[in-house]
C-alpha cells in the first residue's frame, strides 16, 4: 500500500529577472559586414536588432539578483538553484556552480543542458 504524505510541499516563484547583453547588433550593422540589407533578412526572419555577447553565468548572475531583489528574500533561504541553458559556458565545472558562488547561495545548484 502506498505511503500518503499528510503534509503538502511545494516550490514558490516569489521573484524573477531577465538579462541581455548590453551590445546590440542591427541588420544595417550586419550589410556592413556581408552582402545583405535590413529589408531582406526583415522579410525572411522579422529580425531588425539582436544583443550579442555575454557569457551565460553573466547573464544568469544578473538575472538571479534582480529575482532576489524583486522577491526581498534572503538568498540564504533559497533551497536549490537549477540552472537550465543550451549554451553552458564550459562543461565542468557546472555554470550554475559560478552562479551559484557569485549570488552567495549556500544551496545545491545543477544544470541541465538538455532542456
Amino acid at each position: 500500500m502506498p505511503i500518503i504524505p499528510t503534509t503538502a510541499r511545494g516550490g514558490v516563484i516569489t521573484g524573477w529577472g531577465t538579462a541581455l547583453p548590453e551590445k546590440i547588433l542591427t541588420n544595417d550593422d550586419l550589410s556592413k559586414m556581408m552582402d545583405t540589407s535590413d529589408e531582406w533578412i526583415r522579410e525572411r526572419t522579422g529580425i531588425h536588432q539582436r544583443h550579442v555577447g555575454g557569457s551565460t553565468a553573466s547573464l544568469s548572475v544578473e538575472s538571479g539578483r534582480r529575482a532576489i531583489e524583486m522577491s526581498g528574500i534572503d538568498p540564504l533561504s533559497i533551497d536549490a538553484l537549477v540552472l537550465s541553458t543550451t549554451t553552458p559556458d564550459r562543461t565542468v565545472p557546472a555554470t550554475s556552480a559560478r552562479v551559484q558562488h557569485e549570488l552567495g547561495l549556500s544551496c545545491g545548484a545543477f544544470d541541465i543542458n538538455a532542456a
